[in-house]
C-alpha cells in the first residue's frame, strides 16, 4: 500500500495504518515533495514555477517500485494525496489492485485554486497574498461574512499558512503539483475499465473537502465504495485506521 499525504503533513500521518493493516499490507509512507525530508523537484534548488509533471511523477514512481520488487499494489491518497492518487491510478492501473480515497483533493478544482495557479498573473497574486497574511485574512474574513467560503475552510487554510515556511510549502506544493490533477473523463474511463477496487472515505463534518467535491467521481463510477466517518476533516486518516476491522469483512 503506498500512501500519499495532505497538505502540510509528511509520511507520518498515515502512522495509524501501520498497525492496522499489518496483517494486510506492507505500508509505505512518503514525504511527498517540499514536506518532510524530502526537498524539491531539484533537490534543495527551488525554480520558480516548477512543475511536477505524470511522466516525471511515473518514472520516479517505477524506479521506486523496480527497486522493491513491487509488481502489484494498492494507493491510498488523502487530501492533496489524492491528486498524487489519481496519477498513480491512471498510469499504474494494469498493476493497481485498490484505490482508497480520503476526502482526496482533485475531483473538482475550487475557483480560488485555479486562479492562484493557471496564469502568473494570479500566481503573482497568490504570492502578494502570502506575503502579506494580515491582508489576506482580511480578504478571507470577508468573503465568510459574504458566504463565499465556509469559516472551517479559512480555519483549515490559517492552520497551514501560519508560519513562513508553511506558506512557502503552500505555494511551492500548489504550483509544482497543478499538472498532476486529473481530467476527470480520463480518469473515469480508466477506473471503469480496470478490476480496481475504489473505496472513498469521507468525514462527515468535513467542510474542507466536503462530499460534494467528491460528488462527480460517486456518480459515474457506480462500481465505488463509499465510507462515510463521523470526524472532521484532520482526524479522517486516523479514523479509517479505526474502521480497519469494520471495513475488511
Amino acid at each position: 500500500m503506498l500512501c500519499f499525504h495532505g497538505i502540510g503533513q509528511n509520511g507520518l500521518a498515515y502512522e495509524p495504518f501501520g498497525a492496522a493493516l499489518a496483517s494486510t499490507f506492507t505500508v509505505y509512507s512518503f514525504d511527498l515533495f517540499y514536506h518532510g525530508q524530502s526537498s524539491g523537484l531539484h533537490g534543495n534548488t527551488y525554480q520558480p514555477n516548477e512543475a511536477l509533471t505524470p511522466d516525471h511523477w511515473a518514472a520516479i514512481l517505477t524506479a521506486f517500485l523496480d527497486e522493491k520488487n513491487i509488481d502489484r499494489f494498492s494507493v491510498t491518497g488523502f487530501s492533496m494525496g489524492g491528486v498524487f492518487a489519481f496519477a498513480t491510478a491512471q498510469r499504474f492501473a494494469a498493476r493497481l489492485d485498490q484505490l482508497w480515497l480520503l476526502a482526496p483533493d482533485g475531483i473538482t478544482t475550487n475557483a480560488w485554486y485555479s486562479f492562484a495557479t493557471g496564469s502568473g498573473f494570479g500566481r503573482g497574486v497568490f504570492r502578494f497574498f502570502l506575503n502579506h497574511l494580515s491582508l489576506l485574512r482580511g480578504v478571507s474574513n470577508t468573503l465568510v461574512r459574504l458566504g463565499l467560503i465556509d469559516r472551517s475552510l479559512v480555519r483549515f487554510a490559517q492552520s497551514t499558512l501560519a508560519t513562513p515556511e508553511q506558506r512557502e510549502r503552500v505555494y511551492r506544493s500548489w504550483i509544482a503539483f497543478r499538472p498532476l490533477r486529473p481530467h476527470l473523463d480520463s480518469l473515469l474511463e480508466t477506473l471503469n475499465e480496470h478490476p480496481i477496487r475504489v473505496r472513498v472515505f469521507l468525514g462527515q463534518f468535513d467542510r474542507v473537502l466536503p462530499r460534494e467535491a467528491v460528488e462527480p467521481l460517486l456518480q459515474r463510477l457506480p462500481t465505488c465504495e463509499l465510507v462515510m466517518l463521523k470526524v472532521g476533516h484532520n482526524g479522517l486518516v486516523e479514523a479509517v485506521a479505526q474502521s480497519m476491522p469494520d471495513q475488511r469483512r
